[in-house]
């Protein structure tokens, strides 16, 4: 009842309808993997953690396409439909397949073709505030609503998913958006070392992150004893912390304080009695979408243009999410979730102080100024 409200509003406020909607789809596909690593090992006849691989497939290929299509093309509008296009084409696909590794080529493609969505999406998002606060909102939003529906139709199995995700991206296949830019010319870009520690903490806080979270569904089900549907309301406030902190994230300037607190929240979820569980998850999105925009903007300070790092900054999240899940499946299939906790939280922390150190950095010049871009 509320994503179309949400999505107008979206475009009111300065991010075109079609990027909503872009963005609005990807932010599905991804919401929808806790709830589908249960149904695809049941369906292949394979464990929980090897289910896994679907994401370290789909997010890996969502990484390659935010390095490598800012190199290769100009962001365009008809390059967002097109790749919207694919994604619906590869969702529907994937509730074809009977054999475990056609499924996993099938959501490497889906992948490449969001991976595509976001990059133009927040190429576009970073030339103006009000637009990247639209995009980071959409996020949450669509997760908050989504959760509840996610968690029911992943009872009928992973084709039931896969067929509402397919479904989820017809509107940006079909909304057109006036995306303008250039492509990124080998050897133009800044030095910034600063701005290098800021995707090292960002790749590492998404790795250590998505270990776990994507295994949250498991840890509510042998951990805490919840059902799905118990589960999903935990998803559901993840997102609605995210909404809040999305809105409230341009109000504050320490980004990495809020990135730091998420370890203790991360390990709360798991070691925690049933109620921290909640109040975890609730954080978790809380700060990360407190700290993350923040970070983005650091590294926009710091570039020589504002949409400079905007590929740089997605695909590094994305290989910390496609390497997670390996992590975090191994410990699945070790029964050390307890562990996985630990180890999750103290990477969460580690990176959220990276983030401290470089925004409490004496800057000597303004960071754009492009003669001293190095010194940074």
């Amino acid at each position: 009842m509320q994503v179309p409200t949400t999505i107008f509003y979206g475009g009111r406020s300065g991010a075109p309808l079609a990027l909503i909607a872009a963005t609005a789809a990807t932010t599905l596909m991804f919401a929808a993997t806790p709830f589908l690593l249960s149904p695809i090992a049941d369906r292949y006849g394979i464990s929980e953690g090897l289910a896994g691989a679907v994401s370290i497939a789909q997010v890996g290929s969502f990484a390659i396409a935010n390095f490598l299509f800012p190199r290769l093309m100009r962001p365009s509008g008809r390059v967002l439909r097109l790749a919207a296009l694919l994604l619906v084409v590869f969702n529907a696909l994937s509730m074809v397949p009977d054999v475990f590794a056609l499924l996993v080529v099938f959501r490497i493609g889906a992948g490449f073709a969001a991976g595509t969505m976001t990059w133009l999406c927040w190429t576009s998002a970073m030339k103006r505030s009000d637009s990247m606060s639209s995009i980071a909102a959409t996020g949450p939003v669509v997760a908050l609503v989504a959760a509840p529906f996610l968690s029911v139709i992943a009872d009928h199995g992973d084709r039931a998913v896969y067929g509402a995700l397919a479904l989820s991206a017809i509107p940006a296949a079909m909304l057109i958006a006036p995306i303008s830019g250039r492509k990124r010319i080998r050897g133009v870009i800044s030095r910034s070392r600063s701005n290098r520690i800021l995707l090292a903490a960002l790749g590492t806080m998404t790795f250590f992150g998505s270990a776990l979270f994507i295994n949250e569904a498991i840890v509510a089900r042998d951990i805490h004893g919840l059902s799905a549907l118990a589960s999903s309301i935990a998803f559901s406030l993840n997102a609605a912390g995210g909404l809040v902190g999305a809105r409230l994230s341009r109000m504050h300037r320490f980004p990495g304080w809020f990135l730091v607190s998420i370890g203790p929240a991360a390990l709360l979820s798991v070691v925690g009695p049933v109620p921290f569980f909640y109040v975890g998850m609730t954080w978790w999105g809380f700060a990360f979408w407190m700290g993350v925009p923040g970070v983005l903007q650091m590294l926009s300070d710091r570039s020589l243009e504002p949409s400079e790092r905007a590929g740089d900054g997605q695909g590094i999240m994305a290989l910390g999410r496609a390497g997670g899940p390996a992590l975090g499946g191994f410990y699945v299939d070790a029964g050390a979730l307890g562990g996985l906790a630990v180890t999750s939280a103290i990477g969460l922390s580690i990176s959220g102080l990276a983030v401290v150190g470089v925004k409490e950095g004496r800057d000597r010049l303004p960071p754009t100024d492009p003669r001293t871009i190095d010194q940074q």
